[in-house]
């Protein structure tokens, strides 16, 4: 018998557009099933059936044809073929083509048709030719439709999925098996979903299901497994390296959706910038509990941290992902905040421009915090022998414990006040002893609620008053008074790494501020040193704690015993008085970059003035003329004396971008200047002539001053 042949155009009712995943794979075993039921069977042996184009409510199927096989009873055809050469659904990219669907065994039950067991070739869009098992059925009075799909091939794995459809309500299962998660994405693109511009590698198994109503779903369920999972942004901003995930989820549609999430990991890296964390060396368990409000907002109703030696808490949060700042309120009890870990995860990464970005850490902390509309409005610490160092022996505190209680703008009652203490620490290499710190801290401002005393070096601090107003904003104010108990200048030279000498520091500090990064000292700080005085003023200091520090101040020298002073340097004996000063002193890095030195016998001093040979030889190489210093201290006459008079010496240097501009007491008759002007028998004058001098190499003939044994006269 010839086949019966019949073309026709199908259009159905034109629907709103689908958006979503479930619908889409509903319509698109709808076309299928639409084909593989024709409404006439007769008692034929075989049948064929061409449509033009079959259409429905989001798809459109071009050049459909169905065989039908040969009766193997009164409900079933043996051998059903149906082949599509173009499917299109609304939102895919790219058609579905060479579809060819053979059913072994086509069953019509009444007004139901159904094929338990097809056998599925088709060349889908981001996967290309895939060949799978399927079975369908389909009622064509009410139109309800179930499929179920096995062992689709994508990305070196197996995707399995079964989906129903009943009076517009419909149901779904997903299950992917050690899929590549490159092939994913590209079925997502495929399928029009729009993701940011990213690479990724590693595999993924999944286990879902969902149901809804029309085009929206209305619970969906979902466990995923991510292995070795690699991804990084165009930015370079986002990234994971062989990442190993577990995330577990229920949403649940209601004025929004309601969701319970699921996340852990124990190995591979993740990096949020400037954010690095390394899952493997601290697993992390994270859950929530919240809504998905329709405005976009996320209410996390409840959630819970767990990351191991880093940080565990609980609390409440809202987040608004289209604002600058996505969070927007947060309550949490900070169970613990463990040091290393908590350091280096999440505080290091914001301190590499500071002085802070390598410090050695230890110690707890635990808490309440409290932001409302994304800003701070309390939080209760308490701290738990915390230290830290630098490495460099410049900044420390070592077993810090206390309890911080802050509040901000509008918080209810009063602050009470804190507490912190500490066994001891350093500050710009001093060393610091242990001491009590009582203070309030309320909004931007902070203020010392009793006298303190800390002990420096062998001497001690006394803070009587500390104040900090507007922290932060440019109307900050900073006021300070202390008094600083006698220090030794012997032992402050040695943490500065600076000849050692006798003498004291003491005096009354006020009016110390910080401002904009820079640490200003408007009194003036006096030592007593070299049965002298030291007095130090404008004192200034940028980025005190930074990796480039650059001091400025001014030093007054009044009256200090030389023998002292040349004792204390190993410089060769000189006595008498001297005095001078350092103006427009600047150190860089703690090295001198400029000063106007000026250094000289006062008109005023009466004391014996005695040089000796090696005080004169090394006078003379600073000035530039030790050749001919040394050979009239080791010829002649001169050779006798151990030391010799004198009436006055000085020195001047102006240090200007590494060259110091060299002076003396007074201009010498035949050209240079006195550095020693001689009085009396046994008589020498020491004349420089140098000019300019190299100051590197000034500082290493210092340097070998204070290395040499002097020199010999015969």
């Amino acid at each position: 018998m010839m086949p019966a042949m019949l073309t026709r155009t199908d259009h159905c009712r034109s629907g709103k557009r689908l958006r979503d995943f479930f619908p889409r794979l509903k319509l698109l075993l709808q076309a299928a099933a639409a084909a593989l039921a024709p409404t006439v069977v007769g008692a034929i042996d075989s049948a064929t059936l061409a449509l033009e184009a079959v259409a429905g409510d989001g798809w459109n199927a071009r050049g459909v044809q169905v065989v039908l096989g040969t009766p193997g009873s009164a409900r079933e055809l043996h051998g059903v073929r149906v082949t599509v050469e173009e499917l299109v659904i609304t939102g895919v990219r790219e058609p579905v083509r060479n579809i060819t669907v053979t059913c072994p065994a086509f069953q019509l039950a009444g007004r139901q048709v159904s094929c338990p067991g097809a056998a599925v070739d088709a060349v889908l869009p981001a996967l290309g030719r895939q060949r799978f098992q399927a079975a369908l059925r389909y009622e064509l009075a009410g139109g309800a439709l179930e499929a179920t799909v096995s062992d689709l091939k994508v990305g070196g794995g197996t995707v399995s999925l079964h989906a129903a459809l009943r009076d517009g309500a419909w149901q779904g299962e997903l299950a992917l098996k050690g899929v590549g998660s490159e092939a994913l994405l590209a079925v997502a693109r495929a399928a029009s979903m729009t993701l940011p511009a990213a690479t990724v590698s590693g595999r993924v198994d999944f286990s879902g299901q969902a149901r809804g109503q029309g085009a929206e779903p209305a619970l969906i369920e979902f466990a995923a497994t991510f292995t070795d999972l690699t991804t990084g942004n165009e930015a370079g901003n986002l990234a994971t390296d062989r990442l190993a995930l577990a995330l577990a989820g229920r949403l649940e549609r209601a004025a929004g959706w309601n969701f319970t999430v699921e996340a852990s990991s124990a190995s591979g890296q993740a990096y949020a910038e400037p954010v690095f964390l390394d899952f493997g060396v601290h697993a992390i368990d994270v859950s929530a509990q919240g809504r998905w409000r329709e405005d976009g907002r996320i209410e996390l109703q409840n959630f819970v941290v767990d990351q191991r030696e880093v940080l565990g808490g609980r609390g409440q949060a809202l987040l608004d992902p289209a604002a600058e700042s996505m969070l927007v309120d947060l309550d949490i009890e900070i169970g613990h905040l463990t040091l290393p870990g908590a350091y280096a995860s999440y505080l290091q990464p914001f301190l590499l421009a500071t002085g802070f970005k390598a410090l050695e850490t230890t110690g707890t902390l635990s808490g309440h915090v409290v932001i409302t509309d994304g800003t701070p409005q309390r939080a209760d610490i308490e701290i738990r022998q915390l230290s830290a160092d630098d490495g460099t022996g410049k900044l420390a505190l070592y077993s810090l414990s206390g309890n911080v209680h802050w509040r901000g703008t509008g918080s209810e009652g009063a602050v009470a006040p804190s507490r912190l203490e500490w066994e001891g620490g350093l500050v710009f290499g001093l060393d610091l002893g242990a001491a009590t710190l009582d203070f309030r801290a309320h909004e931007r401002d902070f203020v010392l609620l009793q006298a303190m005393r800390i002990p420096l070096l062998d001497g001690a601090l006394e803070l009587d008053r500390f104040e900090v107003r507007a922290a932060g904003l440019p109307a900050m104010t900073f006021a300070l008074d202390a008094n600083v108990q006698p220090i030794s200048v012997q032992r402050l030279s040695r943490a500065f790494g600076w000849p050692e000498f006798g003498g004291q520091l003491a005096g009354r500090i006020s009016d110390l501020r910080l401002d904009d990064g820079v640490l200003t000292l408007a009194t003036t700080l006096r030592a007593q040193v070299f049965d002298g005085r030291l007095e130090v003023s404008d004192l200034k200091i940028e980025d005190p704690f930074g990796d480039w520090p650059r001091l400025y101040s001014s030093i007054d020298i009044y009256n200090l015993d030389l023998a002292q002073v040349t004792s204390a340097f190993s410089f060769g004996l000189i006595t008498g008085r001297l005095s001078g000063y350092v103006n427009e002193m600047v150190l860089f890095n703690w090295e001198p970059a400029e000063f106007d030195l000026r250094l000289y016998t006062p008109p005023e001093d009466r004391s014996r003035h005695r040089i000796s040979q090696r005080a004169v030889q090394n006078i003379g190489n600073l000035g530039g003329g030790g050749a001919g210093v040394g050979a009239a201290l080791s010829s002649g006459f001169m050779s006798f004396f151990e030391e010799f008079n004198y009436d006055r010496l000085g020195i001047a240097c102006r240090l200007e971008n590494e060259i110091c501009l060299m002076d003396g007491v007074e201009p010498a008759p035949n050209g240079g200047y006195y550095l020693v002007k001689g009085r009396g028998l046994p008589r020498i004058d020491v004349i420089g002539n140098a000019g300019r001098v190299d100051w590197p190499r000034l500082l290493a003939q210092l340097a070998a001053i204070a290395e040499s044994e002097g020199p010999v006269v015969e």
